[in-house]
């Protein structure tokens, strides 16, 4: 059961995020970290913020989520100057993160509390922290986890966990800043794939933040950011169809990546954003059930 089926989500009308000539520069720098940003992130859109360290990606993600004032320029988000201090208690509505350290988020000794804390906080009746915790939780894939200790959990479970206590809040935007960077290779899929279906299946806003090509390659849209500027805005098909491009900007190509560009220069038909393994294998087994057909057509 998702929150969506339980009906306690509830979504804002539109929560698009515009981004108007931002700059930021930390106090007592010389260079600025980012520089005459304009962006916009439609309602619903799954984006990939990538860039290498020092880019300005997680800068940005903090911003955008209210963290962090910009030195120049505008952030709203549902019409919001999230900025503003008047308007900081309405963002918080509007918006959820998550961190790269899920521990960092995590308040109680019970994985039901720690979900519902942030709602208790908020004053909610018992009955709705009861729903939307429970929701939440199942939204996760940690239905059965209500009593366990976070301390019990693996490091995959308890990112789950940071994400259900955001959700539990119904937030329009989902801000992840590098949520998989402490986790192990099979979590990493498994927190990807969880932020893809809560974009699919609930509607949220998704910005994740990440120097991992894999992971951006189902997203909506890229957006890459280098030396504090937006070097690259675009699908993933597009964005990874020049390699080189994203060399580049020092970005590492994965091994996937690098061995569908080899088959491509050898005849084989792979799309540009096949940079998971299951994405290539698929594409071969294309490639394999097409070969017959098209020998049978040269042959006639």
């Amino acid at each position: 059961m998702s929150l969506a089926a339980t009906g306690a989500m509830r979504r804002f009308a539109r929560a698009d995020i515009l981004l108007e000539r931002l700059s930021y520069t930390y106090p007592g720098a010389q260079t600025t970290a980012l520089s005459e940003i304009t962006l916009t992130i439609a309602q619903g859109e799954y984006v990939a913020l990538l860039g290498h360290n020092g880019s300005g990606k997680s800068t940005l993600a903090r911003i955008i989520g209210g963290l962090t004032r910009p030195t120049s320029g505008r952030v709203t988000v549902a019409g919001l100057d999230v900025a503003e201090p008047t308007n900081r208690a309405q963002a918080r509505q509007i918006i959820g993160m998550i961190f790269s350290d899920p521990d960092n988020q995590i308040v109680a000794t019970v994985v039901e509390d720690d979900v519902g804390w942030g709602l208790a906080a908020r004053g909610f009746a018992h009955d709705v922290i009861w729903q939307r915790t429970r929701a939440a939780l199942t939204a996760v894939g940690l239905g059965g986890a209500y009593g366990l200790a976070p301390n019990e959990l693996s490091g995959g479970q308890r990112q789950r966990l940071a994400i259900a206590g955001v959700l539990a809040l119904e937030p329009s935007v989902l801000i992840a800043d590098e949520p998989t960077a402490m986790l192990d290779p099979r979590s990493r899929v498994e927190i990807s794939a969880l932020l893809r279906q809560l974009n699919r299946e609930q509607g949220l806003t998704v910005i994740h933040v990440t120097h991992l090509l894999e992971e951006a390659a189902e997203a909506h849209r890229v957006v890459a950011l280098d030396g504090g500027r937006v070097a690259l805005d675009a699908a993933p098909v597009i964005a990874f169809a020049d390699l080189d491009r994203l060399r580049a900007l020092r970005l590492v190509i994965p091994d996937t990546a690098l061995l569908a560009e080899r088959l491509r220069t050898m005849g084989a038909r792979v799309a540009n954003d096949a940079l998971t393994p299951e994405a290539l294998v698929a594409a071969l087994e294309q490639n394999r059930e097409q070969a017959p057909e098209q020998g049978r057509e040269q042959a006639q």
